[in-house]
């Protein structure tokens, strides 16, 4: 799995491939991390130089205290970040909100169709993607104008789904 790590305004790439071995914008390093004692001090090993971290959970980043210093870390899941791109969804000049697929998958549900008036926050489609299912809701209250996809379609990402205006 893929995470994206953003400290001082700068992102990190980091993949976990297997137990140890982890890259860090494309650059293969080994790693281990322990607890120490504390639920929140760890030791943390990256190719041979041992680091003791305080790790402080906020509500939207990590506050980590080391000896080089204090940092704020964000941290993104791959999927998040596709889904939180979802939410940026473009808007047509004629008012039209096009719902897209952030990531191919396969719709797995499409509650509405053509001509229904639908609520900010309803449910408009579900697709599953990386055997998760997604949900797709309505942004603001409209009208479902076409529905480009049925249940068992496979999608490709950025493919227009569901148009509401």
């Amino acid at each position: 799995m893929k995470y994206i790590a953003t400290i001082e305004d700068k992102e990190y790439v980091i993949e976990i491939n297997r137990a140890g071995e982890v890259t860090v914008n494309g650059v293969p390093h080994t790693a281990d991390m322990q607890s120490i004692g504390s639920s929140r001090l760890f030791s943390l090993l990256v190719d041979g130089r041992s680091y003791d971290v305080y790790i402080d959970e906020r509500e939207e980043c990590y506050l980590l205290v080391m000896q080089e210093g204090i940092f704020e870390v964000k941290v993104e899941d791959e999927r998040t970040r596709r889904l939180a791109g979802l939410q940026r969804m473009p808007v047509a000049p004629a008012g039209e909100i096009l719902i897209k697929a952030p990531m191919p998958g396969v719709v797995v549900d499409v509650p509405v169709v053509v001509g229904q008036e639908v609520a900010a926050g309803e449910r408009v489609i579900v697709l599953e993607s990386m055997k998760m299912q997604n949900e797709f809701k309505a942004p603001r209250d409209g009208v479902v104008r076409s529905v480009r996809v049925k249940v068992g379609d496979r999608v490709d990402q950025n493919q227009i789904m569901i148009t509401i205006r």
